[in-house]
């Protein structure tokens, strides 16, 4: 089952099978979904039992993860199942690294003049092609009498270099963030997984509770 939630997407599947005269009581990893549900729960007009009351546990793991590019849905959530698959279902879309993107502009005009090092920076290969004579006097240029040349703005070697990590943008800024609740009865009889893609700038407390209402209403209705 999925729907698009007003802060996340959210996809679940699995079932719990509470008896109406049962006592829920819940355990989790995560505050927001203790709180919800522990709320829920309480407020929720059940039947009354006709003898002692029988109490069940409801467990729920919380893990929250930012989804970046080099991250494998498969060890999202070790032992919970189906992550993979609801992470589909929810909507999302592994991002593309982009590697050997092709040169444009004047640094594609450099390549085509046959320049080596550029070649080679844009993924191209030397082995089979002519040899340029002029490529090759500017390969001995340095070593030539006289100042050093400048170098040309066109070449994609003369790139600036990337800022280091700890000067970019925090990764949950950039890519979406997978939060997974995985809810089983003590008893055995249910289990369920709820999984929430969050876009970049979402309130994250506000996705806990929308899986935590999931999950509730997956027990009292």
């Amino acid at each position: 089952m999925t729907r698009l939630a007003d802060a996340a997407t959210l996809a679940s599947r699995g079932q719990l099978t509470v008896p109406s005269d049962a006592r829920l009581m819940v355990i989790s990893t995560d505050s927001v979904m203790q709180e919800v549900l522990s709320e829920d729960f309480g407020v929720a007009r059940r039947s009354k039992p006709s003898g002692p009351p029988k109490t069940l546990t409801l467990t729920v793991a919380v893990i929250q993860r930012v989804l970046q590019p080099q991250l494998s849905t498969l060890d999202l959530a070790p032992g919970v199942p189906h992550v993979a698959e609801l992470l589909k279902e929810a909507g999302y879309r592994p991002p593309v690294q982009v590697s050997g993107q092709p040169l444009t502009g004047d640094a594609a005009e450099y390549v085509a003049q046959g320049n080596p090092a550029a070649a080679a920076y844009n993924g191209g290969s030397m082995s089979g092609n002519p040899a340029n004579p002029t490529n090759q006097l500017e390969r001995l240029l340095p070593y030539a009498s006289g100042p050093p040349q400048p170098r040309d703005p066109r070449d994609p070697m003369n790139r600036p270099v990337p800022p280091p990590d700890y000067m970019l943008p925090s990764p949950a800024k950039i890519y979406d963030t997978a939060v997974i609740a995985h809810a089983v009865l003590s008893d055995g009889k249910g289990e369920m997984t709820v999984v929430a893609v969050a876009h970049p700038k979402e309130d994250l407390h506000d996705v806990k509770k929308q899986l935590a209402e999931r999950i509730a209403n997956a027990v009292l209705h």
